[in-house]
């Protein structure tokens, strides 16, 4: 479940995905996750 607005469930804890807004089915391409990857790599990327 990587909808955003999913709320959880009683095996989770009741606990959202904190899924990315707008995102698209898994396996595609997702620009902003793309960019947040690059924002928090460890070690930074030049």
């Amino acid at each position: 479940m990587c909808a955003p607005t999913y709320g959880g469930n009683p095996r989770n804890g009741n606990n959202p995905t904190g899924a990315l807004p707008n995102s698209p089915l898994a396996g595609r391409w997702f620009s902003a996750q793309f960019q947040q990857l690059v924002q928090n790599a460890y070690p930074p990327l030049p």
